[in-house]
Formats: C-alpha cells, structure tokens, sequence
C-alpha cells in the first residue's frame, strides 16, 4: 500500500512538471509605477509587487549626467498615467526578468521608443520574445520604426543630436 501511493505521488508530480514546462507562458497584471525609463513595479490585491524591465529598450541610467534618465522615467510615468497605471505583461520565456507590457492596447516599449528617451535593445530583440520567432521579428520591425520615428521627429533625447 504505501508503496502504491510512494509511485501515486510520484506520478502526479511528473504529470505536474510536464503540464507547466519551465517555458510556459507567465502573466503579470496590475497597477504599475515606474522605476527607471525602461523597468516599472508591478502589484495586484492578493499578489507581492514584482519589478520587470521593458523587453527590447534600453533607457538612460537614473544616473546619467544630462538627467536623461530622469526624463526617461518621467516618460514612462505618463504613459502609465494615461491609462490608469493598469498593465498587462507577459514574462520573457528565459529570463523571467523582462516583459512585454500593455497599459490598455499601447506597447509600452513600443511607446517609450517614440518618446525618444529609449532606444532598441537590438541584443534582446534579436534573441527571443514571447510567442516566436514571427512574434519576435514582427516587435523587432516595430520597434526600430518607433525609434526612427523619434529620430526624425528630434524628440527626447534626439533633440539635440545632429
């Protein structure tokens, strides 16, 4: 008998790790603040608040000596204030460290490249992003046209560059 249920227990938590690979899709939804141009906190009722950086930008470090990234997270905080601080996110498949994020239907990354206080982490977004390969070359496109468009328009930290 205990041997039948030793193998029961064993079986269920094979059965349990090959329904929820170590790929699996994670979400993360609530209210979001910002931390730096490029990473925001995430808390819901019930859940601990969980720090993200933005999947495929890189912002100026808050320490920067032109104050960019003062305005970088500055950005971001209004993005996020136009809808209510609420995000969605999905989770980066390898690292758990980066997401792709929604405040209603805007792409943040997306947004903060047309800002002009992000750039393309061209490193990350030829790497991988949730969804595959035509996820991740369809973003890719996205996001150098966002971060062209703030170059040719001279917005944020483009403004000032030849």
């Amino acid at each position: 008998m205990k041997h039948a249920f030793a193998t029961l227990l064993l079986s269920a938590a094979i059965v349990t790790s090959w329904a929820l690979p170590a790929s699996a899709v994670e979400f993360l939804n609530g209210t979001a603040v910002a931390v730096t141009g490029d990473s925001i906190t995430v808390g819901a009722i019930g859940h601990a608040k969980r720090t993200v950086g933005l999947w495929g930008i890189e912002a100026p470090d808050m320490g920067d000596d032109r104050d960019y990234g003062l305005y970088a997270r500055a950005a971001l905080d209004d993005l996020l204030r136009q809808h209510g601080g609420q995000v969605k996110c999905v989770l980066d498949s390898f690292d758990r460290s980066s997401a792709v994020c929604h405040a209603g239907a805007v792409d943040l990354g997306a947004a903060m490249l047309k800002t002009g206080w992000a750039v393309a982490d061209r490193l990350v977004i030829l790497a991988d992003v949730p969804g595959g390969d035509s996820e991740r070359a369809r973003r890719g496109e996205a996001y150098d046209e966002a971060e062209a468009e703030a170059r040719q328009g001279r917005k944020g930290r483009w403004a000032k560059m030849p």
